[in-house]
């Protein structure tokens, strides 16, 4: 179980532990005036449950949708949203299906805001462990071209997607969608003040909009947190 301030989750059986990774791109995500959202690769619904905190703290109720390829991953996913103290779980939506599959059906949604903490090794050497491979690479899951692709087809015309990868991986995406969207939005890492950025979250929609560079540094160089990672995850964490 995770403790969060305003809830606890379940992720034991998830392919992909609650980490820092998911907590950035939720705390760095705004919640606007969204009436639907997707999360792809949800998990346990870390994201989709730190978003919904941020909708009920501005008064709006959305209607909340997680997809993952791994059936454990989203029968916790259902099972938090049971607990989750915020919203009823009707807001929440959690299907075990892959994005591809997600896009084909006839009842298709389109959505206002799409977040998604994808996998991102494509060809390394590869974990042993099967739920790690399904959390991180991509190989015969979810290319990123592929992620690009459904994302299009399923963004709303005045919706926003983000994402958070290494900065390599998030140069590749990139690449993929010039001439499908803006970048209005960038937040590079970095784990130290004194060490090279290590994720980068990325905000892109289909209207043109000047783009915004942010810098965040996790720990100063005597490794204690920094004011503003603590300002950021203070709705979320208890380390603050």
């Amino acid at each position: 179980m995770f403790h969060f301030k305003q809830f606890d989750l379940e992720h034991e059986r998830s392919t992909l532990k609650i980490g820092t990774d998911a907590v950035l791109l939720a705390a760095l995500t705004q919640a606007g005036a969204a009436r639907t959202v997707l999360d792809i690769g949800c998990g346990c619904g870390v994201i989709a449950f730190c978003m919904a905190q941020k909708f009920v703290e501005n008064q709006n109720v959305p209607t909340i949708y997680g997809i993952d390829v791994d059936a454990d991953s989203i029968a916790e996913a259902s099972g938090n949203a049971d607990r989750f103290p915020l919203l009823p779980k009707s807001c929440f939506h959690f299907e075990n299906i892959s994005l591809q599959a997600f896009v084909n059906q006839a009842d298709s949604h389109c959505f206002d805001l799409i977040v998604s903490n994808p996998p991102y090794f494509h060809g390394d050497l590869k974990p042993q462990d099967k739920s790690k491979l399904q959390s991180k690479h991509g190989d015969g899951q979810l290319s990123f071209k592929e992620l690009a692709d459904g994302v299009d087809k399923l963004l709303s015309p005045d919706g926003r997607f983000a994402l958070i990868l290494p900065p390599t991986e998030m140069e590749e995406f990139h690449q993929l969608t010039i001439g499908k969207w803006h970048c209005r939005k960038s937040v590079y890492i970095r784990p130290t003040s004194n060490k090279p950025i290590f994720r980068v979250v990325r905000e892109y929609c289909r209207n043109i909009f000047p783009e915004k560079e942010n810098y965040l540094d996790i720990r100063d160089s005597e490794l204690h947190y920094t004011q503003a990672y603590l300002e950021l995850v203070k709705p979320y964490l208890t380390i603050c």
